[in-house]
């Protein structure tokens, strides 16, 4: 059971107590003659929710000092990423929501609705329309001027309500919806980096927040076609996209392709250099629609239609070694209740993974609906929101981070 916890003060010192019936344990703090360790308030503060921290951090100094060290911000954000079914998303309605599996199974979401929601305005005043990747609690926004053509970024934490300036600001020649681009974290440099692939071009471009400009870098080994089910995925500290070696088509179009020409590029956030994946053994007959990367349980995942019967994920289990790839999940389409998946269009992608309860939350971009499916009992659960945007989707955890 999770725990709460009150902070009230009074003439005598503070006390610090769990609200749990379970167990009632008071630490009291007096201010001529005890004091609760730092290690032991940071323990406790680093298990609270990112509002509960903010609360404590208006008591003193000295609590806004510990809140604010990048030492407590780090831990705090060790734990929360512990939390795995958390996801954001944006919403037809110019909401944003975060949800867990469970939430979302009982049809109950976390609105964020209020005034000085950053992404809220902003949609209102055509400022940014599109999340381009949520990583260690911040969301990139992506946001253009079709009058113009000029584009700009901002950087969104929308635990602690902050919001960056526009960063990055262009006129661009690769200018229009970023389909093709991601966020993630360069562990070497200690800053984040915005890495966009031109399809068709094989060229790659990267902004980094501590130098707030746009650069040209290494060129892909290979292309990619120009489809929605190849988006960039960040994955600690790498940038991974697939590709078709030899190919130059726009499409995706399997009558075109061999088994031979799939291949995984992987992007370096630190060194910016490329490497070259091969997709799971397994993977031996081109598929129908596009296969695609996801990360689920902090693996590279590659999922795929199998025979327009069946769909596979593939699980990288140790990244970057080929051989640990291992299927994770085969499931028949009439276990999804999916009754139109010929269609032209459809592409499946699996969103996250609740080992708790055995769930894996797929979206279908046809229907642009959510399926709930459980490997358990073999069965699934189709979540009908008339107002849910299914392809913007990410995986969100909160934290006290902010970008420097």
């Amino acid at each position: 059971m999770a725990q709460h916890y009150i902070c009230r003060g009074n003439n005598s010192g503070i006390n610090l107590f769990s609200s749990s019936q379970s167990w009632r344990r008071q630490l009291k703090v007096d201010a001529s003659t005890k004091y609760v360790p730092d290690d032991l308030t940071m323990y406790v503060l680093s298990r609270l929710p990112v509002k509960s921290v903010l609360r404590f951090s208006c008591l003193s100094k000295s609590y806004n000092s510990l809140v604010s060290d990048p030492t407590f911000v780090k831990l705090h954000l060790d734990r929360s990423s512990k939390n795995a079914d958390l996801t954001h998303v944006y919403t037809a309605n110019n909401r944003s929501a975060t949800f867990t599996v469970f939430r979302l199974l009982e049809n109950s979401w976390i609105i964020t609705n209020l005034p000085y929601d950053p992404y809220y305005q902003l949609r209102d005043h055509k400022d940014c329309h599109y999340v381009v990747g949520s990583c260690n609690g911040l969301l990139c926004l992506y946001g253009n001027s079709y009058m113009y053509r000029k584009t700009w970024l901002r950087i969104w934490n929308p635990a602690t309500k902050t919001i960056s300036e526009k960063l990055g600001s262009r006129y661009d020649d690769f200018f229009g919806i970023p389909i093709n681009m991601t966020f993630g974290y360069d562990y070497s440099r200690d800053t984040y980096k915005v890495v966009y692939f031109v399809p068709n071009r094989s060229n790659v471009r990267v902004f980094s927040l501590n130098e707030n400009v746009w650069r040209n870098t290494q060129d892909s080994p290979e292309e990619a076609p120009h489809d929605h089910a190849m988006d960039l995925v960040y994955l600690s500290g790498s940038v991974n996209w697939l590709a078709i070696r030899h190919s130059s088509a726009r499409v995706y179009n399997r009558d075109n392709i061999t088994i031979e020409q799939f291949v995984i590029i992987s992007f370096d956030m630190s060194t910016e250099t490329h490497a070259k994946l091969l997709p799971p053994q397994g993977f031996n007959e081109v598929p129908y629609y596009a296969p695609n990367l996801r990360v689920l349980k902090n693996c590279l995942c590659f999922s795929h239609d199998f025979k327009q019967t069946h769909f596979l994920v593939w699980q990288m289990k140790e990244f970057g070694v080929e051989k640990s790839w291992t299927q994770m999940f085969k499931i028949n389409y009439n276990n999804l209740q999916m009754d139109h998946h010929f269609h032209v269009g459809f592409i499946l992608l699996p969103i996250c993974h609740s080992e708790k309860s055995d769930t894996l939350l797929l979206i279908n971009i046809l229907e642009m609906r959510v399926i709930l499916y459980n490997s358990r009992d073999n069965r699934a659960e189709r979540i009908h929101k008339p107002n849910f945007i299914g392809n913007i989707l990410h995986k969100y955890v909160e934290s006290l981070v902010w970008y420097r």
